[in-house]
């Protein structure tokens, strides 16, 4: 295949990485690191179960909040590491923008109160946090500098997340397979191949992974306003934030999402209509949620073609002398 082409199959917005990586052959293998966010009872539930199927794994960023609140228990994250062979990292003590924060506070207050009680609540109950995802993936060069002597590594959300390890300023890529900027399954496996053969890792992360009838497939009827009619009813879960991914056939754009307001049988009220157009498909579902045959397709394709690592295990380029 002609490199013009394939990098053609990557996606919208990967083109420049991918121009970057085809600049010259590196040495070290190849390999596939999944990420995980917030804290969640579906990693050891279906996740962890799914991965362990395939020979992965992964590496979970916990924010304490969630595990103040029950929504994840320290058990369940000790399981993760010491039966799966997951890493588990900081997602900061609170779900909070951390620019912002420190807007308001300053960079010390935010290590003090965000990442350093984050770490410390961690590594107490024999978790061992070496690693960091900002809060919507949000940080600034100073927040960047600052956390280097608390981590050793930080990520750093990308279009096309390759690199062949960490680089030199302690980052990280990583590029999202949630439904809130969704990409087709043939082309996360376009990724895959390309990390293959170019020898580099692909740094992936979401959050859950959900069973397919919590997404919904369908065509655009009608549009009045910010009302849409749609072929099929779409189930809304209570209390679940849901979007609106357009012509899912194609790579989406954060813009091109569509914020749903509420659902009832074929309508939904939306957050304005974007380019939507009558006869457009769409596939609606959890905001941060990746279907469960997605996940799967994504794992079947990796097996044997790209050994499983988690996040410190490329830090300490453990995959440079794997058997």
């Amino acid at each position: 295949m002609h490199r013009r082409k394939f990098i053609g199959m990557l996606g919208l917005g990967s083109l420049g990485a991918a121009w970057r990586l085809g600049a010259g052959e590196d040495k070290s293998g190849p390999g596939l690191v999944l990420q995980f966010d917030d804290g969640w009872a579906n990693w050891t539930e279906t996740i962890a179960p799914e991965l362990d199927k395939a020979g992965g794994k992964a590496t979970g960023f916990v924010c304490n909040q969630y595990v103040d609140s029950g929504r994840v228990s320290l058990e369940a994250l000790r399981k993760l590491q010491d039966e799966f062979g997951w890493e588990i990292g900081s997602h900061a003590y609170r779900h909070l923008n951390a620019p912002r924060y420190v807007a308001r506070h300053g960079v010390e207050k935010w290590l003090e109160k965000e990442l350093d009680a984050s770490l410390a609540a961690l590594r107490k109950a024999g978790l061992h946090a070496r690693s960091l995802a900002f809060p919507f993936n949000a940080l600034t060069p100073e927040l960047a500098q600052a956390v280097k002597s608390r981590v050793e590594s930080y990520r750093r959300a990308e279009p096309l997340a390759m690199a062949p390890g960490i680089r030199p300023d302690g980052s990280v890529p990583g590029t999202t397979i949630d439904i809130a900027q969704y990409t087709p399954v043939n082309i996360v496996k376009s990724w895959l191949d390309f990390a293959a053969r170019k020898k580099q890792v692909l740094f992936l992360y979401g959050h859950r992974v959900l069973p397919d009838d919590r997404f919904a497939r369908g065509s655009v009827t009608g549009i009045a306003d910010e009302v849409l009619t749609v072929d099929r009813a779409v189930n809304a879960p209570e209390g679940e934030a849901l979007v609106l991914v357009p012509n899912p056939e194609r790579r989406a754009s954060r813009r091109a999402m569509v914020g749903i307001v509420s659902v009832e049988g074929r309508k939904m009220r939306v957050d304005g209509v974007g380019d939507l157009k009558v006869g457009d498909r769409f596939i609606v579902g959890p905001t941060y949620g990746t279907p469960l045959s997605d996940f799967r397709s994504i794992l079947a394709h990796a097996k044997g073609k790209l050994p499983f690592y988690t996040i410190h295990e490329i830090v300490r380029q453990k995959h440079l002398t794997r058997k």
